[in-house]
């Protein structure tokens, strides 16, 4: 053992006491072929050296088992796991028959505690085999985005293609059928009168082919029933048939009457059938007209979405991808998921690599699909804060938990179950944001996760040290005045009794402006005629607002309290901002409103004095 430990260069530089001791302390064993030596997701309690045989590293990715690496005698396995005392990142089955020798994690620690050397080899093994792990689950996470969408897309166009097929064959009957009643219709001498109202009602089929009458299912049938019992009694042979049409027709009884004394007696039935036969003709092609240009718009997207033999970096319209990306995923948003976009209006192009931002609201996209399950609700809004774009995504799934967030975009770090995901997914996406100088930032609670992406107009122009979000957001007039007619009560945290501080003449103009005040200040015990509380907590009933006038520190703290009491909107006063809070604020459903003076804000918006 001695000998062969000596010759592995995690151990080649031990000295000879130290590489004793290990001896002494590692454990052989013999392993079949085909078994599992550790499997993916189980705690890793030990290290292997093979002294004999090989071992596949496999990794559970996308419904598949991916081959991550042959490891062969002399190599070191299961250290990574070990070393950050984490679940296995990837399973160790055995392709031959193997001699390994283990090694505790207490053994491994003491040896890289004791040993320079062995720091330094076991630090440049992990960094190589985390790139070529990442090289190849990136490429099996790119295989598995491409095959959810082409799914998507197989599903997209069966439906339309599936309408156009069955319209095709529909229609060559049809057509064959209109020839036959044509050549009898030919025979029946009709006068001038009748040959005018012939083109009149092939108008008439031609425009109502587009647009059929709409009715609920009671009035059809009713209608249906009414005509019916007319072709009846005028001995029509398939009256049966001929009534649906009618009705799509937009006809009734007096239609059918106005009909008859245009074409009596022998003439009526053949003419009936005529006129039924090319509405049908037009409302065939009418739905192969419909199948074939849904195709052509998915198509269109999908070219769109990949950015087809167009330039690398260009102008990239943000809403067009985000539509584009939705339609390849258009099969999963089932009628259990509601879809809001609120888009803002003039959002101007960025320069960007298109394909690449696709990538990245595909992500996130399907991630939010995956934790919705089926039933909740997406909401997508963009808007421009000076010469950024910002994007937010946001899901009413199950959330995530803070520990958890701090880690999502790391890479081989998954919420999925085994073998659903690599954990590759959101660190692509962070990657692919960071190569635009942009920035993700992820806020969640249960019922409510957002992403926010933030990316520049140009990203060769934009300085390092800016950050779009340091500053308020620019909320529309409209939402202001909303909230400002809305409320009724203002909790004002940080509420002053000197007269000179805005934190008391912003109150008083407030309260005379009919709004009921709560003073909050432990340090007062009356103010404005108010009596004061010392904190939220301490309200009766919850505020329609909060209203602070305390330093942007102590903001987190205040508005878990407003969550916490029920309040309906936070008002930061001008100066003040957090974005941390103004996100959980947002999160749990509150208006929010940063860096903006309230009394400024209502003297513009509704004239008060």
């Amino acid at each position: 053992m001695f000998d062969f430990l000596k010759k592995v260069p995690l151990f080649a530089n031990l000295p000879d006491d130290d590489l004793d001791r290990l001896c002494a302390l590692v454990l052989e064993e013999n392993i079949p072929a085909d078994e599992i030596l550790f499997a993916e997701g189980t705690p890793g309690d030990k290290a292997f050296v093979i002294m004999m045989g090989e071992i596949d590293i496999l990794k559970e990715s996308g419904g598949q088992t991916v081959l991550l690496a042959t490891r062969k005698a002399g190599e070191v396995i299961g250290e990574m796991s070990l070393l950050d005392q984490a679940p296995r990142f990837a399973s160790g089955r055995t392709r031959t028959d193997c001699k390994l020798f283990s090694i505790s994690h207490e053994n491994l620690e003491h040896l890289l505690d004791t040993s320079p050397s062995a720091a330094r080899v076991m630090l440049s093994t992990i960094t190589n085999r985390l790139r070529s792990t990442e090289l190849v689950l990136r490429q099996s996470e790119k295989m598995a985005q491409l095959g959810t969408l082409t799914a998507g897309i197989a599903h997209e166009l069966n439906n339309p293609a599936s309408a156009a097929l069955r319209g095709s064959e529909h229609l060559n009957n049809s057509i064959e059928n209109f020839l036959q009643i044509y050549q009898t219709i030919s025979t029946l001498g009709f006068s001038k009168e009748q040959w005018n109202a012939v083109v009149e009602y092939h108008d008439y089929a031609h425009r109502h082919a587009a647009d059929p009458v709409d009715l609920d299912s009671l009035g059809r049938s009713d209608r249906e029933e009414e005509l019916e019992i007319w072709l009846d009694e005028n001995k029509i042979e398939k009256g049966s048939e001929y009534a649906p049409i009618l009705v799509n027709l937009g006809f009734s009884t007096t239609d059918l009457d106005k009909f008859k004394l245009t074409f009596p007696d022998s003439q009526l039935d053949i003419s009936l059938n005529w006129l039924c036969t090319i509405f049908t003709i037009f409302s065939l092609l009418a739905e192969i007209n419909q199948g074939t240009s849904r195709i052509g718009e998915i198509i269109k997207s999908l070219k769109s979405y990949v950015y087809l033999d167009q330039a690398s970096v260009q102008l990239i319209n943000i809403h067009e991808g985000l539509d584009n990306t939705l339609v390849m995923l258009r099969s999963k948003l089932n009628t259990g998921i509601t879809l809001e976009r609120h888009y803002a209006d003039d959002l101007p192009k960025i320069q960007a690599y298109g394909s690449e931002l696709n990538q990245v609201w595909t992500n996130i996209i399907d991630n939010a699909l995956d934790a919705l399950d089926g039933v909740g609700k997406i909401t997508i809004r963009t808007s421009q804060k000076d010469d950024w774009v910002l994007i937010e995504i946001e899901d009413s799934g199950p959330g995530i938990p803070k520990d958890v967030q701090q880690k999502l975009f790391s890479p081989f770090f998954t919420t999925k179950p085994l073998g659903k995901g690599t954990g590759l997914g959101l660190n692509i996406s962070f990657n692919i944001i960071q190569k635009h100088n942009g920035q993700i930032k992820v806020s969640s609670h249960p019922g409510n996760t957002r992403f926010t992406v933030q990316l520049p107009i140009n990203f060769d122009k934009v300085d390092e040290r800016s950050d779009p979000l340091q500053g308020s957001e620019q909320i529309p007039d409209q939402d202001l005045l909303d909230i400002l007619k809305s409320t009724n009560t203002i909790a004002v945290v940080g509420i002053s009794s000197r007269d000179s501080s805005p934190a008391y003449t912003v109150s008083k103009y407030i309260k005379e402006q009919g709004y009921t005040i709560l003073p909050i200040n432990p340090k007062l015990d009356q103010v404005l005629g108010e009596t004061a509380y010392p904190d939220l907590d301490s309200l009766e009933n919850p505020p329609d607002l909060v209203l602070i006038f305390r330093h942007s520190d102590f903001v987190p703290g205040i508005v878990e309290q407003a969550i916490d009491v029920g309040a309906k909107a936070i008002w930061m006063q001008e100066g003040i901002i957090n974005l941390e809070a103004a996100d959980n604020a947002k999160a749990a459903g509150l208006e929010v409103v940063m860096d903006i003076c309230f009394r400024k804000t209502h003297q513009r918006l509704l004239g008060g004095k």
